[in-house]
This record gives C-alpha cells, sequence and structure tokens, in this order.
C-alpha cells in the first residue's frame, strides 16, 4: 500500500467516527437562551452630557451562572457596571469589570445595588422616549433590548 493512501473501508470507519465526534460536541447556545431581559428603563434627563442609569431586570433560567460584561447604547458616550459599596461612611459606587447573575435567579439592576451607568448621554432624554441598547453577557452572548424613558421618582 502506497504511503497517505486510506483503503476505503477504513475511509468509511473514519467517516464515521468523525461524524459521531461532531454529533457529540455540544452546540454553542442561541444568543440569549435561557435569559430574559424586561422592564428596561432610564430616568429622564432633559440635559446632553448626563450620567444615567439604566435599569433592568435579568432573569437567569440556565443551570450555569452568567456575566453582564458591557452595555452598548446609542445615547451615552460610555457605560460601567457599578456596584454600592457600605463600607466606612456614606454608601459609594464603584466601577466592577461584570455583574455575576446566578444561575436560576432574577437580578434587578437598582440605583441602591448592582447597575449600569450610562456616562455622558449625547441626546435630551424626555419621558415616553425609546431606544435600543446591546446587552453583551459573557456566555449568552449580544442581546437588544428596547429602553424606556421614564418621569424621575
Amino acid at each position: 500500500m502506497r504511503a497517505g493512501v486510506v483503503p476505503a473501508g477504513r475511509r468509511q470507519s473514519l467517516a464515521a467516527v468523525a461524524a459521531l465526534l461532531v454529533s457529540m460536541t455540544p452546540a454553542p447556545a442561541a444568543a440569549g437562551e435561557g435569559l430574559t431581559l424586561s422592564e428596561a428603563w432610564v430616568p429622564a434627563a432633559p440635559e446632553v452630557g448626563r450620567d444615567i442609569p439604566l435599569l433592568i431586570t435579568v432573569k437567569n433560567e440556565t443551570s450555569a451562572p452568567e456575566a453582564l460584561l458591557r452595555v452598548r447604547c446609542p445615547i451615552a458616550n460610555f457605560s460601567e457596571r457599578h456596584t454600592v459599596d457600605r463600607g466606612e461612611g456614606a454608601p459609594a459606587m464603584r466601577s466592577i469589570p461584570n455583574i455575576p447573575i446566578p444561575a436560576g435567579s432574577t437580578l434587578v439592576l437598582l440605583p441602591t445595588a448592582y447597575h449600569v451607568m450610562l456616562l455622558q448621554t449625547r441626546e435630551p432624554l424626555e419621558p415616553g422616549k425609546r431606544f435600543t441598547c446591546t446587552i453583551v453577557f459573557q456566555k449568552a452572548g449580544s442581546i437588544e433590548t428596547e429602553v424606556e424613558v421614564r418621569k424621575s421618582p
């Protein structure tokens, strides 16, 4: 037999093994599979250049922990993930690399807990306005969600 030549029967066996291995490889989860986003809103901000919180509810219906990595919104120049430290003195916001979302949990982003700050708004935000943000998660990937501007409480 010449070097590099595989007999026909062996070729079929190799093809069957390759097909079996491919079928055993888990398919990547579709973007957003197992995550539900709801109640996305920001407070009204009539002046340009403001920093405002993006408040949203994230439900993780998967059996694995997830993490919110970043947010892109057309109405702001930047975004940061924050938590609120309640150490010595008054509570203070602190930037964090991601927001953890435990498996099988619902996380409500609030100004007094985990939240996303939209920094340097690009336009006035009046109550009733709507816009779309892209939220990027560690496992689920990018999910677009509609955000409503509401009157500040």
